[in-house]
């Protein structure tokens, strides 16, 4: 039995691994074209060309750790030896080197692959904990919502507190305020995950697989509730997150209140971890998949008002993004759960426990999703004629609005759909984790 510790521990690593995932989702795109200084089409380029780099590194992660022994465990080891390049890495994503334009987009794209190969060899492993921490489903959801909780809790912090800082350590110069502040940022990720390591036991690693890699993903390529959550992945990380990296656009050009987004995020994060506190709650008593249905429907309706709200007023659109948070921090820790479910059911069908390399899949799909989100951005932007740091026109603030409210809308009514044809309830899920090779 896992003890409040270990549960604690284990949350930590996502709250370390926020330091890169929510700049990524909110300030990298902005730090790109307003700060960094290069066009939306090229950040959207640089954004699809890693994931593609991501097709390869994520699965080979994923193998590398459903192989790996040592004195430390099969996963723990990863958070050791990594966690301080990725933290270093970070600091110098963003950093500005002085340049010319074809010198900084190179160091752009050199700096941000290399940031989420780090960032896939930390959290890969970190994602695949669960599974071998423990077989009991009520102790996984402990920890994924343990995991949510912490990951929100930086979300809050690193929204609230990152643009003061810029401005505070960069003294108004915004290159210098990003590098000072995300040199601090790395410190943190290298610190906290030093915690998690030291914290957490892998308990549960028999049965992992040591046959051909090819095999793996045939077994995971057969498993239609897996291509079920690809597509979901994709959707999410494509849309739904879109308002967070559209957000500081919006108070910039559209509500001119640039000073207001960071409390905007913050109290938006806040709702999150409400949210996911709340999960805990609604899980004990419905199928996730239910869940999942339900939840998305009600993101896709706060999402949509978002649209109205934002010529209301300053407390209607807050309190419109807060509802979506909030459903958001529902939606979140049900979607990993699913994730670890998927792990279990490839097991029961294949005879073959491949943990890590089923996280990597479905990492993958929410990395590449996140691509796309920043190259349909890229385009958008290009198209309608963006230009940073000047007044928009009306064709771009509309666009601007549409990304913090229809367009996600669409992408979680399109999961809802998906959930619709998802395989793996809650019973079904028992009779599995009971059948399956390494029960317990």
């Amino acid at each position: 039995m896992l003890g409040t510790q270990e549960k604690l521990s284990y949350g930590l690593g996502d709250f370390a691994s926020a330091f890169t995932w929510a700049s990524l989702s909110l300030y990298l795109m902005y730090f790109y074209t307003d700060v960094f200084d290069i066009s939306p089409a090229v950040v959207g380029t640089l954004f699809l060309v890693t994931r593609l780099w991501d097709a390869f590194t994520d699965p080979a992660v994923g193998l590398l750790a459903d192989r790996t022994r040592t004195r430390f465990g099969r996963l723990r080891p990863y958070l050791l030896f990594f966690s301080l390049p990725l933290g270093a890495m970070l600091a110098l994503t963003f950093t500005t080197p002085a340049l010319s334009e074809t010198g900084r987009i190179i160091y752009a794209f050199a700096t941000y692959i290399a940031l989420m190969g780090l960032y896939t060899l930390v959290n890969i492993p970190y994602s695949a904990l669960p599974v071998s921490m423990t077989t009991d489903n009520d102790e996984r959801r402990q920890l994924t919502n343990a995991r949510m909780f912490l990951s929100y809790i930086a979300f809050v912090l690193i929204s609230y507190a990152t643009l003061p800082l810029v401005e505070f350590l960069g003294n108004g110069d915004e290159q210098r305020g990003f590098s000072l502040t995300y040199t601090l940022y790395g410190v943190i990720t290298f610190l906290v995950f030093l915690l998690t390591f030291r914290g957490v036991r892998e308990r549960h690693v028999e049965g992992e697989s040591a046959s051909n890699p090819l095999k793996s993903f045939a077994h995971i390529a057969r498993a239609r509730p897996f291509w079920i959550m690809f597509a979901t992945s994709i959707l999410i990380f494509t849309l739904m997150l879109m308002p967070d990296s559209a957000a500081i656009y919006f108070f910039k050009y559209y509500a001119d209140q640039e000073s207001s987004v960071s409390l905007f995020l913050a109290m938006g994060y806040a709702s999150m971890v409400v949210g996911v506190i709340f999960n805990q709650l609604i899980m004990r008593r419905f199928c996730k998949r239910r869940v999942m249905i339900g939840a998305n429907l009600a993101y896709a309706l706060a999402l949509a008002s978002f649209f109205v709200a934002a010529d209301m007023g300053m407390p209607f659109y807050f309190a419109a993004f807060m509802a979506a948070k909030f459903i958001n921090g529902i939606i979140a820790p049900t979607m990993w759960a699913m994730v670890g479910d998927i792990a279990d059911y490839v097991e029961y069908k294949s005879g073959r426990r491949a943990t890590s390399t089923t996280t990597s899949a479905v990492t993958f799909s929410q990395k590449f999703g996140m691509s796309i989100g920043g190259l349909v951005t890229g385009v958008l932007f290009t198209t309608y004629g963006y230009t940073p740091n000047t007044e928009q026109s009306d064709t771009v603030l509309v666009l601007i609005k549409s990304m913090m409210s229809v367009l996600p809308a669409v992408g979680a009514v399109g999961v809802a759909i998906l959930m619709l044809i998802y395989p793996l309830g809650d019973r079904r899920m028992a009779d599995i984790r009971t059948a399956k090779p390494t029960a317990a």
